[in-house]
């Protein structure tokens, strides 16, 4: 199993709209609690755009969705 860094350098690597997208979520999810209250709301609607997007087919959007999922699962994991 890979770890989230070793997917971050993968995707930097392969320079796609999805690995873009895929660094982009991560960076999101893992800063999201060095927002203050209004930036985390802001962050709150872009990711429901970006998951609305996600299933019309936005590969970008997929790439952001995926970052962010792989953070929160790597993060729940290191808890445990």
């Amino acid at each position: 199993m890979f770890s989230v860094d070793d997917k971050i350098k993968f995707n930097r690597k392969r320079g796609s709209l999805f690995g873009s997208g895929y660094i982009f979520g991560v960076k999101q999810y893992r800063g999201y609690a060095l927002k203050d209250r209004k930036q985390k709301q802001i962050a709150k609607k872009a990711i429901d755009e970006f998951s609305k997007m996600a299933r019309n087919g936005d590969e970008f959007a997929k790439g952001i969705m995926c970052g962010i999922r792989d953070a929160a699962n790597e993060r729940k994991a290191k808890k445990q």
